[in-house]
């Protein structure tokens, strides 16, 4: 297939620089490696077609590389507005990898970009970083899903998008969603997604954290994350959940119990992993005290946090600094709202780290294997990527360390 290239991504200048980028993130992808190594043996993805709507990083390139290594044939695109990293667009074009990007987009083009991307592709196999690509597909461009198998999603934004459409009875085909398997996602969250947001946000507002009361709404993967690393920074944790079960499990981590309101009085930062929209709101943000810092870190509807209700409190409202704003209320108090979407990465100026997000990539390539096995033997519905996939991925990431586990006969 002939590589499509747009704006900056024709010039040739920036290949090596690109290639670059991808060969230093390979290096630290061993689990991906080994995939792409037994990809190139046994050519399972040969004569299929697969449009990745992913962000246009290095470590995305090293899953395209390793799925053109398995036989398939690529289109892949930016999954949303500056997403675009033009030398690995470029490197990409150059290894025959068809590149459809921009460098630089806002939220129609994106939505253009992902319709070119499909009608190009007409692929059997579809990653949909956020479900923004199917749901734009089934509302306006149905045509395009005839030939789809499945595919896979990865974030919480995707989760969402995806299970609606399945409520609806609206989803064209079956969705792996990788957003809640245990293995993987523990360690992504862990060691990548909330060290980054921490990292950005206390650069970004200047906060710090010891000594201070942090409210965590929402004990889930991502919370308990959250919450470790509040703890280990030397914060006072208080966690706010619905979940009874979740709760008892906060406080036997030694974290204080509260309802959300309750918590409003006292932290003095509340950072919200729910993943449901208006989980704060104007009557929480009427309690807090002067100077409280609000972060939101999942994408959900519009916000977890709800501005609207706030700015209805307030009287004046301004951005501080990227990503940082303040709302001033009738009597004088400042709420600092920092926003963690766009990704902390992206705010940072930096991709997720290649290391961190190898077993996450690892698990699509082996997720979209199984779906093109398997598909016709599968609803239309959104699913987890199977246990036996999750500990494959474990397993070579053992390898990789040159860590060995027992068997169970042997223990």
């Amino acid at each position: 297939m002939q590589a499509i290239v747009h704006s900056s991504i024709d010039d040739s200048a920036l290949v090596q620089e690109g290639r670059l980028k991808i060969s230093r993130a390979s290096s630290q992808m061993p689990v991906l490696g080994r995939i792409r190594d037994r990809f190139a043996l046994g050519q399972p993805l040969k004569g299929l077609k697969i449009v990745l709507a992913l962000p246009l990083e290095a470590a995305a390139a090293c899953l395209g590389k390793t799925l053109q290594a398995g036989g398939a044939e690529l289109v892949i695109t930016g999954s949303g507005p500056h997403s675009n990293d033009g030398e690995i667009g470029a490197a990409l074009a150059a290894d025959r990898i068809t590149v459809i990007a921009e460098s630089d987009s806002n939220r129609k083009s994106a939505k253009a970009r992902l319709i070119r991307a499909m009608e190009t592709g007409r692929p059997h196999l579809v990653v949909d970083d956020s479900g923004e690509l199917i749901g734009t597909l089934q509302s306006e461009h149905p045509d395009l899903l005839a030939d789809i198998r499945g595919g896979v999603a990865r974030t919480r934004a995707g989760l969402l998008r995806l299970t609606r459409l399945e409520k609806e009875q609206r989803l064209p085909f079956p969705m792996i969603v990788l957003d809640d398997v245990p293995g993987m996602d523990t360690f992504h969250r862990r060691c990548g997604t909330v060290p980054s947001v921490w990292d950005a946000m206390l650069q970004t507002t200047n906060f710090a954290a010891a000594g201070k009361t942090v409210v965590v709404a929402g004990y889930g993967r991502r919370g308990k994350a959250i919450a470790m690393r509040a703890r280990a920074l030397g914060a006072h944790v208080v966690v706010a959940e619905i979940d009874p079960l979740k709760a008892v499990e906060a406080f036997m981590d030694g974290c204080q119990v509260m309802r959300l309101q309750e918590a409003a009085l006292i932290g003095d930062l509340l950072v919200t992993a729910t993943g449901a929209s208006d989980t704060i709101g104007g009557k929480h943000c009427f309690l807090m005290k002067d100077g409280v810092l609000l972060c939101q870190t999942r994408l959900a509807g519009g916000g977890e946090i709800n501005k609207n209700e706030l700015a209805d409190i307030a009287v004046s409202h301004c951005t501080v600094r990227n990503n940082l704003e303040r709302y001033e209320l009738i009597d004088g108090r400042n709420i600092y709202i920092y926003d963690a979407k766009p990704p902390a990465s992206e705010a940072a100026g930096d991709d997720d780290c290649a290391e961190v997000t190898d077993m996450r990539l690892a698990l699509i390539a082996l997720s979209l294997q199984y779906m093109n096995e398997h598909y016709d033997r599968l609803g239309n519905e959104v699913m987890k990527a199977p246990y036996s996939l999750d500990e494959e991925i474990a397993i070579l990431k053992l390898q990789s360390l040159g860590a060995n586990i027992d068997e169970a006969a042997n223990r």
